[in-house]
């Protein structure tokens, strides 16, 4: 009980020293800042286009858009034959202001379907074939507009049905 009354009589003389201090108050500034700039904006060009492809019905094919070389480029086991249309790597247009932008897929697999089946699309590229499905890009100062090639890998199955097999991928765009 001895501590307990030291420590209460100890508060007491501090309140009673602090009955005659006067408050004082004290101000000061905070600088606030912002830098507007504007959002990216990224549009396509050029839709990502495997073309018209011919297939061996008992074998399973490969396909790949080079996005560096901007063709077809089909497996070596002779399941598939370029056999019209243009194929051509997809194109997106990223505007924004000179800062690092990263560029990335959604998905590293996407399905294109024909309304009954479907095929698979994998192995995105960005720039070049081994370019990865994940880049950073910095525009150079003054111009602020880059285009990026996209490239993948088609894979049909097989005994796979023929028809028109449509679908997309989600990009994404972030100042880094």
């Amino acid at each position: 009980m001895a501590v307990g009354g030291v420590v209460t009589l100890s508060c007491l003389g501090v309140l009673h020293l602090m009955r005659n201090v006067t408050a004082v108050a004290a101000t000061s500034t905070l600088p606030i800042r912002a830098k507007l700039v504007r959002a990216i904006e990224v549009t396509v060009e050029t839709s990502l286009d495997f073309g018209t492809v011919a297939m061996t019905v008992d074998q399973v094919g490969v396909a790949s858009i080079d996005p560096a070389l901007n063709r077809l480029i089909v497996d070596s086991n002779s399941s598939f034959t370029a056999a019209g249309g243009t194929p051509n790597a997809g194109r997106l247009r990223i505007k924004g202001v000179a800062f690092p932008v990263s560029v990335s897929l959604e998905d590293s697999v996407v399905n294109l379907t024909n309304g009954a089946t479907f095929v698979t699309v994998n192995d995105f590229n960005f720039f070049t074939a081994n370019g990865g499905s994940r880049v950073t890009i910095t525009p150079q100062a003054g111009n602020h507009t880059m285009t990026v090639p996209v490239g993948a890998t088609l894979n049909a199955k097989a005994g796979q049905a023929t028809g028109s097999y449509v679908g997309t991928a989600r990009i994404y765009t972030n100042f880094q």
